[in-house]
């Protein structure tokens, strides 16, 4: 990946000005980025572990309705699913978690 995180999920965000339409969905990929990269906590609440456990479903999903959802989301975001996969794959090992996920955040305003 030559681009880091921060860097391609600028880029992300800038196709939303130059297409509206597709911010909606790329809402939702973002929201579905911040679910599976929250972090760990002791004692946290379960429906949290199941947001994170749906999130990394969502995005690696190979068949099935959920994989359908996902690349349908991705075709009305403007990007290829093959290509968030990966995305979502560094983000979730990336070691800039926290900057990862407040630049996520600062982009959904």
């Amino acid at each position: 990946m030559s681009k880091n995180e921060l860097e391609l999920l600028d880029e992300l965000y800038e196709k939303t000005k130059e297409h509206p339409d597709r911010a909606l969905f790329l809402s939702v990929i973002f929201q579905a980025l911040l679910d599976v990269t929250k972090p760990k906590r002791d004692k946290e609440v379960t429906n949290i572990q199941m947001l994170r456990d749906q999130a990394s479903a969502w995005f690696f999903a190979s068949i099935g309705v959920t994989c359908e959802n996902f690349e349908f989301v991705c075709e009305y975001a403007g990007v290829k699913p093959k290509e968030m996969r990966r995305f979502a794959f560094h983000v979730i090992n990336s070691d800039k978690g926290g900057k990862i996920r407040s630049r996520i955040i600062s982009l959904l305003g």
